[in-house]
């Protein structure tokens, strides 16, 4: 084999295990991603605490009128842009002897909880 063929072979390889790396977009405003190649959502600048959603959701269901037992589960909501705008939790409620879960979704922006009813 030449030197020639081994240098455009050696080329045309190294084109072609460059689509099966994850590169990282050097853009201004992309998302920045480790070797890893994925990112977890990133958190609005304005997102608050856990316990300030849980909290704030406790007071709502208990203004609704249920007896509120506790948390049984939270999630972040995510805009596409991968911005947290908002957090759904699950309460634990009871009223009129009868115990269900209720999802209560508290909004970054307003800060307010509002209580989701069928």
């Amino acid at each position: 084999m030449s030197r020639k063929t081994l240098a455009l072979a050696a080329l045309a390889s190294c084109v072609a295990l460059t689509g099966c790396l994850d590169i990282p977009d050097y853009r201004p405003g992309a998302p920045r991603t480790g070797w890893g190649g994925t990112s977890s959502p990133a958190a609005g600048p304005a997102a608050p605490s856990t316990s300030l959603a849980e909290s704030a959701c406790m007071a709502a269901g208990r203004d609704a009128g249920f007896d509120v037992r506790g948390v049984t589960g939270t999630r972040e909501v995510v805009n596409d842009a991968g911005i947290a705008v908002s957090r759904d939790v699950m309460l634990n409620v009871s009223r009129g002897g009868q115990s269900l879960d209720v999802r209560c979704s508290f909004a970054y922006d307003t800060a307010s909880a509002r209580i989701m009813t069928l």
